[in-house]
């Protein structure tokens, strides 16, 4: 039996299995951020799709192509399921893959030895700090996609309105990096898209046009895709309209920024009372938990919270 003795076994495997399945989807847009991931990659998903064109998305939601879905048990895939499963898809003959980066995916090295076409970065606030213990750890680990693993002359995808655009502006100018912001797109998705509620969701969209556009799909095909997207499931989704006005939305919002955020959108359209059930997973990121009540007691007349798997 060989051994391969080594200081780092993560950096080891990634370059062992990268050589081991060779075969690769041409384009693959990696999207990191605390949250949207999801968002961004569906709406990618079906953009392509909607134009015929051969795609598939890895992340929270599995690993979807072709109508089918492999359950994963993370957001970013071990790496040799990850670089099996890529080659697979190139097999299938697909060329253009979304893959949800996370932060501790990136920490783990479960996304070396991808060859990217763009990086994508939604934004950033709290969360995981039972894994990366510092807000500075944990931005430096989303960070890694756009320091060490986007390829030269390849393109970083933004939001400028977001403080970490300095940060990654910097990173660009060092690593010869072309970085799109994404906000000349909002109002343009705003008309065409009747779906979407909420800027944040527009964001999400303009980010997924973008990437679409690095896959060389033309801006007027993608617009036309975008008439008919559907809301992703689970976020900002309306699943039942009541004869009395009353409306039920589900949002996955689990960090303080994502419940504010969804919040103050359903406010800011339906200026109503809302009544939230909401909670904070079981022995994760606790110190999230006063912040998100304090949100919570802001904009809702009544609040129910659960325990929200409490696995331990």
């Amino acid at each position: 039996i060989d051994i391969i003795k080594s200081k780092n076994v993560r950096k080891t495997l990634s370059e062992i299995i990268s050589k081991f399945y060779k075969k690769k989807p041409k384009n693959i847009i990696a999207v990191t951020g605390t949250n949207g991931k999801t968002s961004v990659a569906d709406f990618f998903y079906q953009i392509l799709e909607k134009n015929n064109i051969p795609v598939a998305s890895i992340g929270t939601l599995g690993i979807h192509y072709k109508n089918k879905t492999i359950k994963t048990d993370l957001t970013s895939p071990d790496i040799i399921t990850l670089h099996r499963n890529l080659e697979q898809l190139k097999k299938n003959n697909i060329n253009n893959v979304i893959i949800e980066a996370s932060s501790h995916g990136l920490a783990q090295k479960r996304l070396d030895k991808i060859i990217f076409k763009a990086g994508v970065f939604t934004n950033f606030s709290q969360d995981h700090l039972d894994y990366h213990k510092t807000m500075k750890n944990y931005l430096n680990s989303k960070l890694i996609l756009f320091k060490k693993l986007l390829p030269n002359k390849s393109t970083i995808i933004t939001d400028k309105t977001i403080k970490e655009y300095s940060v990654l502006k910097k990173i660009a100018k060092k690593r010869n990096l072309k970085i799109l912001d994404i906000n000349q797109l909002l109002e343009k998705a705003n008309e065409i898209s009747p779906n979407i509620i909420g800027t944040f969701q527009l964001k999400n969209l303009s980010m997924a046009i973008q990437a679409a556009k690095k896959c060389n799909l033309k801006e007027q095909k993608i617009f036309k895709a975008i008439k008919s997207i559907n809301v992703v499931k689970g976020r900002l989704n309306l699943v039942k309209e009541f004869e009395n006005n009353i409306k039920v939305f589900v949002d996955y919002a689990h960090t303080p920024e994502a419940l504010k955020t969804t919040l103050q959108a359903l406010k800011d359209i339906y200026n109503s009372k809302i009544t939230l059930v909401f909670g904070c997973g079981g022995e994760r990121d606790f110190k999230k938990r006063p912040l998100m009540a304090k949100i919570a007691k802001k904009f809702c007349k009544k609040i129910y919270v659960t325990d929200d798997n409490p696995r331990k």
